[in-house]
């Protein structure tokens, strides 16, 4: 049984405040100040590179075609069970937004299969999927109240999904410490030196986690695998301390070995995490296993499962919301979906994390009712499916207009 924790105060509201985790007083792990990305490959353009690779992976009939399991398959994108139909009210059905989902889907697909692309057919999904990806970052971020302003977020993010060189450092002189300290003076947040430079990691380090986990699973096809959670959690928290004052080589990129717990709920023990994260993996590849034999897949069903199992680990110190996000939305786009930019403002920031606070303590309360895979076991990721399905039936709607042209409906 997990001990119980110190209570720290934060300097700002984050996750933690209603599901995060409080470690202990004791040490996270080991004290290794070499730990650090290992990815130093030359940045891509990932925008443009998801989009080559959509040409090659999305096609009509809310076809995909990827490899799973590392073996090529074929998909037929279809709804799964697993959804809540009263999360959004009578406005929002589960089944009309997988409907239009479909149909949008089936517009990016025509288009991206076309014999003739039009001229600027290529330019639009690229500046779609940068703008896309940066506001995911933006509305993640947002959840935790780490980062910045939208506009700050935006600009280093562009940089970094172009392929762009952005310095892991700047001064005081610097336009951009300017802008940032600003946009901390007006929410009101520290804004000496130290938090300037943290909020900006914050972005940075952030961007280059969805980087590396997006080209790793969706542009390289490889199976998201434990050593690249682990990684893209490496990546994310490189040089970001905790608001709690763990240095980050002590937790980056390690599972963690002190208890966690949000309000009275206490996260699963630290020494069942390395078998908890082997289960997790497992039980998606068997899941990918089964799509594959019946060529059906549900990417929002799966995504928002496996990023609801994820948290419900918490199998670091710090960051695994932001960690369970890009888990999320990296199984979304590798599997015919886009994005969900989940987050971006206070009320869809306070309904997620309802969403997530209720499914870990409904989760929390059923243990040991049901196995994992027994049929009829309760389904508790299926609110975060549908807030996620909102999110993605949203984004596509908009892309689908723009190829479709300005202001046009994409019918």
């Amino acid at each position: 049984m997990a001990t119980s924790a110190k209570k720290i105060k934060h300097k700002r509201s984050s996750l933690s405040n209603i599901f995060g985790a409080i470690p202990s007083a004791s040490s996270a792990g080991p004290n290794d100040s070499n730990i650090g990305p290992k990815d130093r490959t030359s940045p891509i353009n990932i925008t443009k590179s998801i989009r080559e690779k959509m040409q090659k992976a999305i096609f009509p009939n809310a076809t995909v075609r990827i490899r799973s399991r590392k073996i090529p398959a074929c998909f037929t994108i279809s709804m799964a069970d697993g959804y809540d139909y009263n999360l959004l009210g009578d406005e929002f059905d589960p089944d009309d937004l997988y409907d239009e989902m479909l149909k949008y889907n089936q517009v990016l697909a025509e288009s991206l299969q076309s014999g003739n692309l039009l001229d600027n057919t290529s330019n639009i999904v690229d500046e779609f999927m940068l703008d896309v990806l940066s506001k995911m970052i933006f509305g993640s971020n947002y959840i935790e109240q780490a980062g910045a302003g939208l506009d700050i977020t935006l600009k280093l993010c562009h940089a970094i999904f172009y392929g762009e060189t952005v310095p892991d450092e700047i001064t005081e002189r610097d336009p951009e410490y300017q802008a940032l300290k600003e946009d901390l003076v007006r929410q009101g947040l520290p804004a000496g030196t130290p938090a300037v430079i943290r909020s900006r990691r914050e972005i940075v380090q952030h961007a280059r986690a969805a980087s590396y986990i997006l080209n790793e699973t969706y542009l390289k096809e490889n199976d998201l695998t434990e050593d690249i959670i682990l990684e893209t959690h490496r990546i994310l928290t490189h040089k970001v301390d905790t608001e709690d004052g763990y240095p980050w080589a002590q937790y980056s990129g390690v599972y963690r070995t002190v208890p966690v717990r949000a309000g009275l709920h206490t996260f699963p023990a630290p020494g069942s995490v390395p078998a908890g994260m082997q289960q997790l993996i497992a039980s998606l590849n068997k899941d990918l296993q089964d799509a594959a034999s019946q060529g059906e897949i549900d990417p929002v069903g799966l995504a928002a499962k496996y990023s609801h199992k994820f948290v419900g680990l918490h199998p670091f110190v710090d960051g695994n919301g932001r960690t369970c996000r890009l888990i999320l939305n990296t199984l979304l786009i590798k599997y015919g979906a886009l994005p969900a930019c989940i987050g971006q403002d206070s009320a869809t920031r306070e309904k997620y994390l309802e969403i997530a606070a209720t499914a870990s303590l409904q989760e929390a309360s059923a243990e040991g009712d049901w196995d994992d895979d027994e049929e009829g076991a309760p389904k508790h990721h299926k609110g975060l499916a549908t807030f996620t399905l909102k999110f993605v039936t949203e984004e596509l709607r908009a892309l689908a207009r723009k190829l479709k042209g300005k202001g046009a409906k994409a019918d």
